[in-house]
């Protein structure tokens, strides 16, 4: 719904293409504790970030905050 493609795993991670939004993303997520990996130095991964899921109060944690940062 944010319009940023994502790869599906069946590990427990998905791997998101924030393009243009990814330092704004890795900044805010992490000024909320919310901790991502940068993937955008790995091969075919330009843009891209990995979040992981877990818990699901973490996960809606992090869709929370995605939210406030892109909309």
């Amino acid at each position: 719904r944010w319009g940023l493609p994502y790869t599906r795993s069946d590990a427990n991670f998905v791997l998101v293409q924030a393009g243009p939004h990814r330092a704004a993303l890795l900044e805010g997520l992490e000024a909320r504790n919310i901790y991502v990996r940068d993937r955008d130095r790995q091969p075919g991964c330009a843009g891209c970030i990995r979040i992981t899921t877990g818990l699901v109060a973490h996960t809606q944690a992090c869709i929370d905050a995605m939210e406030e940062l892109l909309c």
